[in-house]
């Protein structure tokens, strides 16, 4: 299956809304109701190959114990690289102006696309922050 980046985003926007402390955020074979949220444009066969993604890349974590031999189940939980591509990504804004950057670069890795969004992330803080603000020294 062919990587969908987007269906990444929208699998870690989902994780996000609906984790707590307590609870993780399961993914499966029979669809739940919060899917509807961001992921109502994929199918179920893509969400498990990208949450399996996610948790390969890093971005996600799954912290369930017990799995049923011939079920796909993940319950998962943000990682920090997760939260922090979701910091980069986040705004329409954003996240419209990494990927024409990214498909400027034409089949590039998870990591050039954070190190691209990161790198949106910053040219928009520069742009608003005023003039005398951006020319302090660190």
């Amino acid at each position: 299956m062919k990587l969908d980046i987007s269906c990444v985003r929208s699998i870690l926007l989902t994780v996000e809304k609906y984790e707590t402390i307590y609870d993780p955020v399961s993914f499966a074979e029979e669809p739940y109701n919060y899917y509807k949220d961001y992921l109502d444009s994929y199918d179920i066969d893509q969400i498990l190959y990208h949450v399996q993604y996610c948790i390969k890349a890093g971005l996600l974590s799954d912290v369930c114990d017990t799995k049923s031999w011939g079920h796909t189940n993940f319950d998962c939980c943000l990682e920090p690289f997760g939260h922090d591509f979701l910091a980069n990504t986040r705004t329409d804004e954003k996240w419209n102006l990494t990927q024409t950057i990214f498909s400027k670069v034409g089949g590039a890795s998870l990591k050039a696309l954070s190190a691209i969004a990161e790198g949106v992330t910053t040219a928009l803080a520069n742009k608003y922050l005023p003039a005398e603000i951006s020319k302090i020294p660190i």
